[in-house]
């Protein structure tokens, strides 16, 4: 991959665990436990398939934080228990880089910039960040590994 990049991702179901919180928690790692989980489940529900990602969805919905889901693109939506959630996320275009090591942050801002640089505008309604990490992700280790992306939303310049 590019350091930055466009691309389009179709609509798709996503299924998995739940956390709401300050961005602060997150910073502090309250989000681990919820990532450790939802791995578990999906494995024990047999949700995920051999090559699915684990993917977290950040959704801007209150003034003090975020809710963040955390799980994988569902291979069927027949009978999720009631842990679960599942959200149909929309075909979007969303601008990417790759991401190594703590402070995903910083990433982030390097992020935001190069969409402004390219005259593109981030949509902050809704989905505000989708990361996407392998399925082996452990949560307690010192370097993740993850693709990061913002959504995009049209502005002067055309994304199509």
């Amino acid at each position: 991959m590019k350091d930055f990049q466009v691309i389009k991702k179709s609509s798709f179901y996503f299924i998995g665990l739940k956390w709401t919180g300050t961005y602060e928690a997150a910073a502090h790692g309250e989000i681990r436990p919820v990532i450790e989980a939802s791995k578990v489940r999906l494995k024990e529900l047999n949700l995920a398939g051999e090559n699915s990602s684990l993917i977290g969805l950040s959704y801007q919905d209150r003034p003090d934080g975020f809710t963040y889901y955390i799980g994988t693109e569902a291979m069927n939506t027949d009978g999720i228990p009631p842990d679960l959630h599942g959200i149909i996320v929309p075909s979007n275009h969303y601008a990417v880089t790759e991401h190594e090591g703590q402070n995903a942050w910083k990433s982030y801002e390097k992020l935001y910039r190069w969409v402004e640089k390219q005259g593109l505008q981030i949509n902050s309604h809704g989905l505000i960040h989708l990361e996407v990490y392998s399925m082996d992700y452990d949560p307690y280790k010192m370097s993740p590994s993850l693709v990061i992306g913002v959504p995009l939303k049209k502005k002067g310049k055309s994304i199509d």
